[in-house]
């Protein structure tokens, strides 16, 4: 999106009188569109907005601008620092525009800025599940235990639908997640539906924005709550944020949230099977969906394992995995070597830089070109396998053989784990 873009997107859906000086893409955010917008009215007063665009692909372009737009209108008011909504757009890329909200996201913080943080994240969550789903125009989904259960069937669906290859783990997870869904007959709350440090804007050591909020709905309280401790990769305590909760919703049950962190992982882990699946596709080209497909993708199914009670993972043995996550070495390479060859050397003015950027894209064609398929066993018959097993209550040798061959994959990908800061649950213990 260049100035001339945003100014008629703005001018027909926001004022006509507004004049755009200046737009820039957000550098984080892996699920849809992020624009900032510097624009002026017609007396010169400063604008300054948010441009939130579907994504043509990845990990969450199934979701709906116009829903998000509907949340965000119906939390006004409440309280929370949510961004005010201006205008919606329902063309191809569907978007929104918002205001924007003071703050940054959280870096570096000091140990007493995470303690604070996370407690005023725990206590804005409560103060969310508190509002009535009925007043935000959320359809009613009956005993938050239905709503889990839903939830979970949901996932398993768009895991079956959009993965390039099986990944039994996760498979046997989902099931493990559908089997053991907490019972009860308490009502569904609303839930941000992707809470955590990621979807924080903050300043001055305070939270000042709650963003991105395509995944809400409604279901059990916990849901959100462990999908928080799942965000917490070093920026934030766990334990602060349970305890802010705890200090305006009152206690927690440990082992039913337990089970919701695992569900997040799982959940989150179908979420970058999508975002590499999208990648394979070549309908995104930015290596960072492959990365995370990788990285955040083996950490997750790690920890959710673990959360599920089926133990830590083994030291690697150094050997291949049996079931190789996509994409695999030549895929990557080729990918990679596009993204070189179509992206990155245009942009390049320095002559000589743009002429090895060239290369090294044909080197890394060559290389996918040269790479054998890999010599693993059939991952869907490992998963159905594995899926049985897990219905039938889990079966603790198919787990650890799964487990095991994690690990040799993690051992893999430490460069990527070590550039993205994620702890390694193989050699640092539970990160959750």
């Amino acid at each position: 999106m260049d100035a001339a873009e945003a100014t008629d997107l703005l001018r027909a859906h926001v004022d006509p009188a507004l004049a755009v000086v200046g737009v820039t893409r957000g550098t984080v955010g892996n699920s849809q569109e992020t624009w900032f917008v510097e624009a002026r009215t017609s007396t010169g007063e400063a604008r300054e907005l948010v441009v939130r665009r579907t994504a043509p692909a990845g990990v969450l372009a199934w979701t709906d601008r116009e829903q998000e737009y509907a949340v965000l209108r119906a939390l006004e008011g409440t309280g929370l620092p949510v961004p005010r909504v201006l205008a919606l757009g329902r063309d191809e890329p569907a978007f929104i525009v918002m205001e924007r909200l003071p703050g940054s996201p959280p870096g570096r913080l000091s140990p007493e800025e995470s303690t604070v943080i996370g407690h005023e994240l725990g206590g804005l969550l409560a103060r969310l599940h508190a509002l009535d789903p009925a007043a935000l125009g959320l359809p009613a989904a009956g005993p938050s235990a239905a709503a889990t259960l839903a939830q979970v069937r949901h996932y398993g669906e768009l895991y079956r639908s959009a993965r390039a290859a099986p990944v039994p783990l996760l498979g046997a997870l989902l099931a493990w997640a559908e089997v053991n869904a907490p019972e009860g007959d308490t009502p569904a709350v609303v839930l941000w539906g992707d809470p955590g440090a990621h979807n924080l804007l903050v300043a001055d050591g305070r939270v000042t924005a709650l963003l991105d909020w395509e995944l809400t709905h409604v279901g059990d309280p916990l849901d959100d709550l462990g999908a928080a401790v799942w965000s917490c990769l070093g920026s934030l305590d766990p334990g602060d944020i349970v305890a802010g909760y705890e200090q305006v919703a009152g206690p927690v049950d440990p082992r039913r949230l337990t089970y919701f962190v695992a569900l997040a992982c799982a959940t989150r882990s179908v979420m970058v099977v999508n975002g590499t699946a999208a990648w394979l596709d070549g309908l995104v080209r930015s290596p960072a969906n492959a990365a995370l497909g990788l990285d955040l993708l083996a950490l997750d199914l790690a920890r959710g394992a673990r959360a599920a009670g089926w133990g830590d993972l083994p030291p690697s043995d150094g050997q291949d995995p049996h079931y190789p996550l996509r994409p695999d070495p030549a895929e990557t390479a080729a990918g990679v070597g596009l993204w070189l060859r179509e992206e990155l050397a245009p942009s390049i003015d320095d002559r000589r830089l743009r002429q090895m950027t060239k290369r090294a894209a044909a080197l890394l064609a060559v290389t996918a070109a040269r790479t054998p398929a890999a010599a693993g066993l059939d991952p869907a018959a490992a998963e159905a396998e594995a899926v049985a097993a897990e219905l039938r209550g889990g079966d603790a040798t198919i787990r650890s053989t799964l487990l095991a061959d994690l690990a040799r994959e993690l051992d893999r990908l430490g460069p990527i784990s070590r550039l993205h800061g994620h702890p390694d649950p193989v050699r640092t213990g539970d990160p959750i």
